[in-house]
């Protein structure tokens, strides 16, 4: 028995070795790769940017429209010239001239219009933020994945070696007359079994892989291994602890923005339908040239207009603009249900994801507490068989069961984690409060 010890100590020294020589990463050091290369967060940081731009030069709202405008026109006669005192019409250039106009236009919704803006780069900041936390949850959810299914395929890489091995001592227990030709066929099958499964979980995580190389803007044939510790599981949470992030949630975060929003275009829209507005413009005309005038062949002039203008179709009932501002107003309480709606069904879905964590991790002890029975009860078999008191098949199936208790436990520990980074996205959960509360 402590030779068979040495021997999977060895093979498992062997496997983690050939993984530590690759280029190993933590968890750290694959979320500041995500936030630094993933393409959609710099996609949306472009967002984030021409939301600030925007702010940053709302001001040229009171900057006014300028436009330069340079002109020839000339006449001339085509079938038959028209006559006159002076004689027959003929073809004239009436002469070059500019024209340069400034023109404004000032209501009370200009301002809205800047607060608007300023809104507007608010929700940029909290989509991006939203989608940094995505990219992190997936980065996480990889990097945990990754590490339990490494575990996995050391425990089937393990039980391969080790059923290989026993086929092996079958095989020469045969050639000595001890054992029968049907105990080496069945040793050999046995073995055979468990390739299958050992080269999917090595597909699963040779793709996983590749979707976290490309999540962390990595080359794809790039060397990468992860290397971290699974969190503990919280045995008891309470739903109790969570209930102050219910607002700091990104989604309520996000219909509390967009509310604002409407009510910024709703004030808007009734200052400009319902308040003056004033219309300032000027114009300076400049003639550089003409034949009708060729003594005096420059002149210039220039114009102003200063205007008020009074919308009244606002106060009459049901008009166009009442209607529209009705509608305005529906749409802003629809809004103000929906986000109600969105904060319920978030407590609900806290509830049950709550009570789901702690039934895995009611579970998760379980069967840690199965996988110690099921490893004595593998130690007993494999006593009795070396002393011939049981056959080869009840060995093979107290190690098929010891192989089934540790894959449980494996899977039982990547659903809870999975379960909890999805609670801690749902609820915004700082780091801090993450690593020093939860994990």
């Amino acid at each position: 028995m402590s030779k068979k010890a040495l021997i999977l100590a060895a093979l498992s020294f062997l496997l983690l070795f050939s993984l530590s020589a690759l280029p190993a990463i933590s968890l750290e050091e694959a979320l500041q790769l995500g936030r630094t290369n993933n393409l959609s967060l710099t996609s949306t940081a472009l967002d984030v940017n021409t939301a600030k731009r925007d702010v940053e030069t709302s001001w040229n709202l009171f900057i006014p429209t300028l436009s330069l405008t340079l002109s020839n026109a000339g006449a001339s006669p085509v079938f038959k010239a028209g006559t006159s005192l002076l004689g027959p019409a003929k073809a004239q250039n009436q002469g070059l001239s500019v024209s340069l106009a400034v023109s404004l236009t000032l209501n009370p919704a200009v301002k809205s219009q800047m607060d608007s803006y300023q809104i507007a780069y608010q929700i940029q900041q909290v989509t991006y933020e939203q989608a940094k936390a995505e990219v992190e949850r997936t980065i996480t959810k990889l990097f945990y994945y990754l590490l339990m299914e490494e575990q996995n395929i050391n425990v089937q890489q393990a039980n391969l070696e080790l059923a290989q091995k026993q086929h092996e001592e079958v095989k020469l227990k045969y050639e000595q007359g001890f054992a029968s030709e049907l105990e080496v066929l069945s040793s050999q099958l046995a073995a055979e079994r468990l390739k299958p499964s050992l080269q999917q979980a090595k597909n699963a995580y040779a793709s996983n892989l590749l979707t976290l190389k490309a999540m962390l803007g990595m080359d794809l044939d790039q060397e990468l291994t992860v290397e971290g510790e699974i969190p503990s599981m919280v045995k008891e949470l309470e739903v109790q602890q969570l209930a102050e992030y219910l607002q700091k949630s990104y989604s309520i975060a996000l219909l509390d923005l967009n509310m604002a929003k409407l009510a910024t275009s709703q004030k808007q829209s009734k200052e400009q339908a319902l308040f003056p507005t004033i219309m300032i413009k000027g114009t300076y005309d400049m003639s550089l040239w003409s034949e009708l005038n060729p003594i005096n062949d420059f002149s210039d002039s220039t114009t102003y207009t200063v205007a008020i203008s009074i919308p009244l179709d606002g106060l009459l009932p049901n008009s166009r603009t009442k209607v529209g501002l009705a509608k305005l107003d529906d749409s802003l309480s629809k809004l103000a249900l929906q986000r109600q709606q969105a904060v319920r069904q978030l407590e609900v879905s806290v509830v049950g994801q709550v009570q789901n964590l702690n039934m895995l991790a009611s579970q998760a002890e379980l069967a840690n507490q199965s996988l110690e029975l099921t490893e004595k009860v593998y130690m007993m078999n494999l006593i009795q068989y070396e002393s011939g008191y049981i056959t080869r098949v009840a060995l093979e199936e107290a190690q098929n069961n010891l192989l089934g208790a540790r894959q449980q436990v494996l899977a039982l520990q990547f659903q809870y984690i999975s379960s909890l980074i999805d609670l801690i996205y749902d609820l915004n959960i700082q780091h801090e409060y993450r690593t020093k509360e939860l994990m």
